[in-house]
Parts: structure tokens; C-alpha cells; sequence
């Protein structure tokens, strides 16, 4: 395929985002022109109406030449393995290079008013590297031929997309339609009524006092309710037309009525599959399917579907049928009896690790009930107790701790009875069926990382908590309460690829007071303070009671010495939370509570002597590792961080979710922390790692001096016009204390500013890129090349000033930047070697 570059339609681009100051001017220069002929007080606007209308002319002329500049850096390109996507206005440039290989969903729009007057749309084009589309391709003229390029172009790259059988096809019920209207009418009536409520007593006698004139209120709300309907018929319409055809390669969806778009996700990156019923939909028979691709809020909503569990089982059986172990591909892609393996559905997936999964382990599990009553009890009276606490009455209090008591048990009965925890073939699932319906899978070869938790109820009781995390980031699946067995954690482990009969390394951990101090410096600080404090308070105390009439003094000096033994009761207490925490430290970093092992395909951590947990993750899934050295010393802290951020669940099915962190590995008080950043990247990469550096840059400081010089000359120009002031001495000397302290507080505020900006650098390696931070604490922070989804450049204003830049490095599975190249001057250079 031809290398193809596009720009949008000129005309589309000027108008569509120059719409709205054109309808406001022309508004404003009419009624300027018309208005003094009706109302003779407005007679001086003549006068002065030449003026406005000049200056509405110059704002267009403006925001045209604004427009003009963000046309001219506009720029889409397809590339043979790559999209690009240049834009920027006056004062910035941006820069997006997405690997074809990276996408996870594109979506053409017809908007209904651009398409209908200039045949223009936009696409968007989503990766696994960040929970919004940084590619978007506004305003072009044959967008549906684009569209079919891009899907092209990923054919080319690896994705099979020919759509040559159809599974499914799936609309939304009628009936469904109209309770999702039905509940948005319901909401806003209630929201009007809430806002108004005062208001309408008011409008009823008002109305009483219009007479003859009612038929214009009648007109008036005829209007509105019209409008109204409108909207309503218009959005049953847009609901209606939902269409989604799933195909053995693919999902393709179609919504709107006069809005249209055009989506598809390739089954290769499809990840989690969610089934939701409310009280209402489970009696009428109707689901949301959420089907999650890889990336954080990659997902489409089938709404008020049907079928909504045969189009589970159709997916499932799908990625199970294109999803190969590595035992499989040395077997040259055939089954025993010789039948292909991807017979079925005609391919299999190309563009992810190959790892041995445990296919024929098949579970199913419950929570376990007297654990979960023990729970309930629990949380019940914690709970009730909080609750009943804010309530002033007494006996009121007691109801209200009866009633969330009970309400807490039976939730926990209900619970143990209606949760089924699945483990098939290939996919891990969560089911709940009772009112409600929900219904969560993660296909196996997604799956990203495993927690197993554990307290002392869990140790009583033999069993135990575990948690997935997916890279599809549509929350977590949570097996709660389970009966722990003696192979349970092996069989899971094999599940998902973790086979712990691989030899491993353990990482010795050394935990000794200096490491302890050191790695808690601050505190450390503020406890020697504390000890110098003590001694002279100690010191006070004894002159006091050693003088020849030392019970006078005491009493004499009764609140002086009882701040004193206030002080030292303190001090004492905060000396034994030191100690605490370091004894505490002393056993819960002994091998018995605490491992960090390096296996040949996975990294495993077990930690907490109460609660107590053990993390588990593929390293394909490990997409940055940042080590943290304590001062003085090679010793510090290791975070590797696995893909798959999850989003927390808003209950609104329609809208876009807020994205949080995922995973992180932490290892703490481990020797050589950088010579085992190289080790664990060394093992990503499947090379050695070299720390010759190809290239380095650092950050300018002017970028951030810009702000912090115009405090620290105002603090001198106010400690010059305080001396000029002809005011008391004593008042001079109380302002030059307040304004040389400003001073000062500023100048070490821009010392330390600096400062830590030079001690930041960034290195481009043979096999990774490196951020290195910290004055202190010295960090680095490092994302080897294969892990990385796509970059982006950014220019600003500032940048532009001072010559330089910002680079940003996305990874798979992230809901934001993961790196950040920050005002530097070789910006230009990290991108271009970056994209490569």
C-alpha cells in the first residue's frame, strides 16, 4: 500500500470551527443595526455601532488567522506500518506516530449538519496506550474511503478483518429503547421539579393574572413540549438504528439516525466481555454486553440486547478458536488428528506473545459460607456502629445499627448464595445471578496479573481471595472467599501461563537499621530533631528539680514544667512509633513474610505477615520498571509496572469512565537496585542490556524560571519599598522580617527548583529509553522499545521561545503518558529515533 497523505476540507475546517463567532457576530452586528429603529432609548448605540462592528470584524479576523494556522499543520498520513497524525495552532506543534499494529478500535462520524452541507467527517483511531484517541482525523471529504483504507492498512499489518462470516448480528429491543428514554425523561423531570419546586406556585398564580392573554402561555409551553418530543423521537430513532455484526475476525457497529458512525474493533485485541441486567432489563430479557479490547475505556456497549449471553458464548468461543499457546505453534499450527487449529474461524492471532496456558484446567467456585457470615458480622457492626454514631438519638441510633447489621448478613447470605466463580477453558469469569444479573469474563491470554490475598479469618477458615487484572482494563474480576485447596494457586497460576515449576532467583533483601533509616530519611530527620529537642527539655526539667528549692519550682513553674513533661510524653510516643515501625519491619522483611522472585517468564512477590498477598505477573504484561536508590548507598526500591490500568465504574453505562492505576510490583530494601533494573530488562528484551548511551538530553530550566523570577524580583521590590516607607523603626524592622523571609522562601524555592531539574536526564539506549530523577533519592525510571505503543511531540508556546520541546511515550495498556521527555532541546531528535 502507497504511502497516503491527506488534509482536511478547507472549507469544512474554516467553517465548522469558526460557526459559532460567525452566528454571535452576525447576531450582535443585527441587532446593533436594528435595534435603535424599535427602541428609542437605544438611539446612542448609532453613534457607536461603526465601532463595534469593526471590532467584531477584527475578533473574525483573528480567529480566522488562528484557524488558517491549525489548517496549515494539519496533516494525516498513512503509512506502510504507521499512521501519523501533525497538527498544532499559532503557538504549538504536535506530533503522533501510532503502530498500525497497535489499534484497537476505529470510528468513523458523519456529524449530521457538517456531512449534510460539505460530505465531510472525522475518524478516530484508538490504541491499547491511552484511554482517549490521540488520532483523529477531522473534516475530511471521502471518509468512508479512508475508513476503508486504515482497514486495509491493518490487514497488511498482521490483522485479519476480511469479515468473511458472519456469527451475529444484534440490535437493541424496542422495548428496552424505550426504558432507556423512558429513565433519562424520568431524571430530568425530577431534576426540573427540584430545581423549580419553588418557583411553581408562583407560575400558578401568574397564571391567574394573565386573563384573556392564557392562549400565549398555552402557545408557549405547545412550543416546548413539541421541541421536547422532537428530541425524544430523534433519540429513539438514533437508539434504534444501533446495529452490531460480529464476525469471526471482527466486531462492526453502525448507531444514529442523523449522526451516523461507523465503528469496528478486530477480535485479535478484544480482551473482557461484561453482561449487565438490572432489576428491570433481567424481567424483560434485555442485556448490555460491554466488550472490552485492550487499552484503558476501549469498549463497545451492545444496550438492550436479547441475546446477550450467546453473544458471550460466540465471542469466547471465537478468541478461544485464535488464540495460540506456544505448544500449539511448535506443533506447526495443527491438532493431533490433523485438522488445523484454525480451521474454524479461518485464522489465528498474530500480533501477541504466544504463551502456555493450562486450556484443560476447567473449576468452578462459591464463596465459602461460614467465612462469608464472619465477614458479614463484621463489617455489620463496624459498619452500624460508624453509622449509628452520627445519629443523636439514642434509640433511634439502635434501629438504624439494627437495620445495616442485618442488611450487611443478608447481603453476605445472598452473596454466598448467587455468586459462581468460573475457570473455563479460556477465560476466567464472574457470575452473579439473582435480582440482578452480571455476567464478567477475561479471555485468558489478557489476563495481565493475579493477586492472592489472605488474613487471619482466611487462615481459620482454609481459604482465600483472588483477584485478576486484565490489559482490557474493564475493572477487575474478584473470586471471593473460595475454598483454598493445596494445588488451587498452581492450577490457577497455569491457567494464565505461570508455571512455577520454572527455576527462579530470589532476591535477597537487606533490612537493617541504616537501610531502615535511610529509606525513611525524612522521619529519621524529624526524630533526630525531636532528640535534640528532648535533651534540652530534659536538661530544663533537671535544673529545675536539682535548684535548692526544687518542688517550689515545679509548683512555682507549674505550666512551664507541665509543657515540659508534655513535650517529653510526646516525644516518647513518637520514639516508640519509630521503633514500632522498624521492629515491625524487622520480622515483616524476614523470608518468611517476604519474597521477590525472578522466574523465566514471570515475577512473583508475597508480602504482609497479617495481610498477606501474592502478586503474579507475566513479564510480557510488565510495560516499566522504576528503581529508587537510597541515599548513600546501592540499596533501594524496585516498581514494576503491569499494563492494564482499571476504571473505576461510574453506573452509567453511557458514559466515558475515570481511569486509575492498575498493578505495581513493589520490592523494597533490595541490594543493587540498578543492577537489577538491567537484570529485569534484560529479561523483557530477551538481550543484554547495554548503558552506552545513543543519545541524552536533559530539561531546560527557563521553561519553569518563567514563573518562579517574577516572585523573587516582586519580593525585592517590596523589601526596597518597605525601606522607603517613612514609618516607625520597630514597624520598618517587623516588614523587613516579613519581606526578606519572602525573599529568602522564594529564593530557595527556585534553588531547589533548579536543582532538581538538572539532576534530571534522559538517556535513549541500544534496547530502552531511561528518565532519571531525584536530589535525594535518585531515580530511573526505564521502558525498553518494544514495550512502547506509541510517542507523541508536543511545542508550546514556551517551548517555542526557549527552542525546545516535549516528548511523550505511551505503553500498552495505560489510561495516560507513561514518560514524559519534558522542555527539552533535543526534542526534534528523541521523536524521529523514538518512532523507529
Amino acid at each position: 500500500m502507497e504511502k497516503i497523505i491527506l488534509k482536511p476540507n478547507k472549507v469544512s475546517f474554516f467553517i465548522m470551527r469558526m460557526f459559532v463567532a460567525i452566528i454571535i457576530v452576525v447576531l450582535l452586528t443585527a441587532f446593533l443595526l436594528i435595534a435603535p429603529l424599535f427602541d428609542n432609548s437605544l438611539s446612542g448605540l448609532i453613534s457607536v455601532r461603526s465601532y463595534f462592528i469593526g471590532a467584531f470584524v477584527v475578533v473574525l479576523l483573528l480567529i480566522y488567522f488562528f484557524v488558517y494556522f491549525a489548517y496549515k499543520k494539519a496533516e494525516y498520513i498513512l503509512d506502510k506500518n504507521k499512521i501519523i497524525y501533525n497538527y498544532g495552532t499559532i503557538f504549538s506543534d504536535n506530533s503522533v506516530e501510532l503502530p498500525v499494529d497497535k489499534i484497537t478500535e476505529v470510528t468513523m462520524v458523519l456529524p449530521f449538519i457538517e456531512h449534510l452541507i460539505f460530505k465531510t467527517g472525522y475518524i478516530k483511531i484508538k490504541s491499547a496506550g491511552s484511554s482517549e484517541s490521540k488520532t483523529i482525523f477531522s473534516n475530511l471529504k471521502n471518509s468512508k474511503d479512508v475508513f476503508d483504507a486504515i482497514q486495509e492498512l491493518m490487514k497488511n499489518n498482521g490483522f485479519h478483518l476480511t469479515k468473511d462470516k458472519l456469527v451475529q448480528e444484534a440490535k437493541p429491543h424496542p422495548l428496552g429503547v424505550l426504558f432507556e428514554l423512558g429513565g433519562q425523561i424520568f431524571s430530568g423531570f425530577v431534576f426540573f421539579v427540584i430545581i423549580f419546586a419553588d418557583n411553581l406556585f408562583e407560575l400558578k398564580s401568574g397564571f391567574e393574572d394573565i386573563g384573556d392573554n392564557i392562549w400565549f402561555v398555552y402557545l408557549g409551553a405547545g412550543i416546548i413540549l413539541l421541541f421536547i418530543l422532537a428530541i425524544f423521537v430523534i433519540n429513539y430513532l438514533d437508539l434504534k438504528r444501533r446495529k452490531y455484526d460480529v464476525y469471526t475476525d471482527s466486531i462492526f457497529y453502525t448507531n444514529g439516525f442523523l449522526t451516523k458512525v461507523y465503528s469496528f474493533l478486530p477480535m485479535e485485541k478484544i480482551s473482557d466481555v461484561d453482561n449487565k441486567q438490572g432489576f428491570f432489563s433481567k424481567i424483560f430479557g434485555l442485556h448490555d454486553i460491554i466488550v472490552s479490547s485492550e487499552g484503558t475505556n476501549n469498549l463497545v456497549v451492545f444496550s438492550n440486547m436479547v441475546e446477550g449471553e450467546t453473544l458471550i458464548k460466540n465471542i469466547k468461543y471465537l478468541k478461544n478458536s485464535i488464540t495460540l499457546t506456544e505448544k500449539e505453534i511448535s506443533q506447526d499450527l495443527e491438532k493431533t488428528d490433523g485438522e488445523k487449529i484454525d480451521s474454524v474461524v479461518g485464522f489465528v492471532d498474530k500480533t501477541d506473545f504466544a504463551i502456555d496456558y493450562n486450556r484443560e484446567f476447567l473449576a468452578k467456585y462459591s464463596m465459602d459460607l461460614p467465612r462469608t457470615i464472619v465477614s458479614s458480622l463484621f463489617f455489620g457492626i463496624i459498619i452500624g456502629t460508624v453509622v449509628s454514631i452520627f445519629v443523636g438519638n439514642l434509640q433511634l441510633s439502635l434501629y438504624v445499627f439494627g437495620l445495616i447489621f442485618i442488611t450487611v448478613f443478608i447481603k453476605g447470605i445472598l452473596d454466598t448464595k448467587f455468586y459462581t466463580f468460573l475457570i473455563e477453558k479460556n477465560t476466567i469469569e464472574s457470575r452473579y445471578k439473582f435480582l440482578t444479573n452480571r455476567h464478567k469474563a477475561f479471555t485468558i491470554d489478557k489476563v495481565s496479573g493475579v493477586i492472592f490475598s489472605e488474613n487471619i479469618i482466611d487462615k481459620i477458615f482454609k481459604t482465600c481471595s483472588i483477584k485478576f487484572y486484565s490489559i482490557g482494563s474493564n475493572g477487575t474480576i474478584d473470586f471471593v472467599n473460595i475454598k483454598k485447596t493445596d494445588l488451587l494457586y498452581l492450577d490457577i497460576l497455569s491457567k494464565v501461563g505461570i508455571n512455577k515449576s520454572e527455576n527462579k532467583e530470589e532476591l535477597k533483601v537487606n533490612f537493617s537499621f541504616r537501610n531502615f533509616a535511610l529509606a525513611n530519611i525524612g522521619m529519621t530527620i524529624f526524630f533526630l530533631i525531636l532528640i535534640i529537642f528532648a535533651i534540652i527539655a530534659f536538661q530544663v526539667l533537671n535544673n529545675t528539680i536539682s535548684g535548692t528549692n526544687g518542688l517550689q519550682n515545679i509548683v512555682k513553674n507549674y505550666s512551664s514544667t507541665t509543657q515540659i513533661f508534655i513535650q517529653i510524653g510526646i516525644f516518647v510516643v513518637l520514639v516508640f512509633i519509630y521503633l514500632l515501625k522498624y521492629f515491625y519491619g524487622k520480622v515483616a522483611y524476614t523470608d518468611r513474610f517476604y519474597r521477590q522472585n525472578i522466574y523465566e517468564k514471570f515475577f512473583e512477590s508475597e508480602s504482609g505477615i497479617i495481610f498477606q498477598e501474592k502478586v503474579y505477573s507475566l513479564f510480557k504484561n510488565i510495560k516499566g520498571i522504576t528503581s529508587t536508590k537510597y541515599p548513600f548507598t546501592d540499596t533501594g526500591s524496585i516498581t514494576l509496572d503491569v499494563a492494564g490500568d482499571i476504571i473505576l465504574d461510574t453506573g452509567n453505562k453511557n458514559q466515558n469512565q475515570l481511569a486509575f492505576g492498575g498493578i505495581k510490583i513493589h520490592g523494597v530494601y533490595m541490594d543493587n537496585v540498578y543492577s537489577l533494573q538491567n537484570k529485569l530488562d534484560s529479561i523483557l528484551t530477551q538481550k543484554d542490556i547495554s548503558e552506552e548511551n545513543i543519545d541524552k538530553s536533559g530539561e531546560s530550566v527557563w521553561n519553569s524560571l518563567i514563573f518562579d523570577i517574577p516572585f523573587l524580583i516582586g519580593a525585592l521590590v517590596f523589601i526596597i519599598y518597605v525601606n522607603s516607607l517613612n514609618v516607625k523603626p520597630n514597624e520598618i524592622f517587623a516588614l523587613n522580617i516579613l519581606s526578606i523571609s519572602i525573599f529568602i522562601f522564594f529564593l530557595i524555592a527556585t534553588v531547589l527548583l533548579v536543582w532538581y531539574i538538572k539532576a534530571k536526564y534522559y538517556y535513549l539506549q541500544k534496547e530502552r529509553i531511561m528518565l532519571g530523577y531525584g536530589i535525594i533519592y535518585k531515580s530511573r525510571k526505564t521502558i525498553t522499545y518494544d514495550r512502547i505503543n506509541f510517542v507523541e511531540k508536543n511545542q508550546g508556546f514556551l517551548g517555542k521561545i526557549f527552542g525546545n520541546g516535549i516528548v511523550q511515550v505511551y505503553t500498552i495498556g495505560s489510561a495516560m503518558v507513561d514518560l514524559v521527555f519534558l522542555n527539552t532541546k533535543d526534542f526534534k531528535e528523541l521523536y524521529s529515533k523514538l518512532k523507529k
